[in-house]
């Protein structure tokens, strides 16, 4: 699913393909995910499980290359779409953790 042509592009920051596996830890509940794509403030996350617009979660993106960190941030839910029984989230990146 191409969210970028289902959702008008509103930001200054380019898309970054990732489709790496992602994990949410939403208080004592983790949900594995596929973040599909990364930009500068904000990704797209597809899941089997079910969110809700507005939750936050903290995110961890591992990395493949000893050059480049794991992304940790705490997001926020933004908007959804569905498809195959898939879901697609729009996050919004509130903070980069440590």
């Amino acid at each position: 699913m191409n969210l970028a042509k289902a959702y008008e592009e509103k930001r200054d920051f380019i898309r970054m393909r990732v489709e790496s596996p992602l994990t949410l830890t939403l208080g004592d509940r983790t949900v594995e995910c596929i973040c599909i794509d990364l930009s500068g403030t904000g990704m797209c996350i597809e899941t089997k499980e079910t969110l809700n617009i507005d939750d936050e979660a903290v995110a961890y993106l591992p990395s493949y290359q000893n050059q480049f960190a794991p992304l940790n941030a705490c997001i926020s839910i933004k908007r959804h779409m569905s498809d195959n029984g898939l879901n697609y989230y729009g996050a919004e990146i509130i903070e980069l953790l440590g």
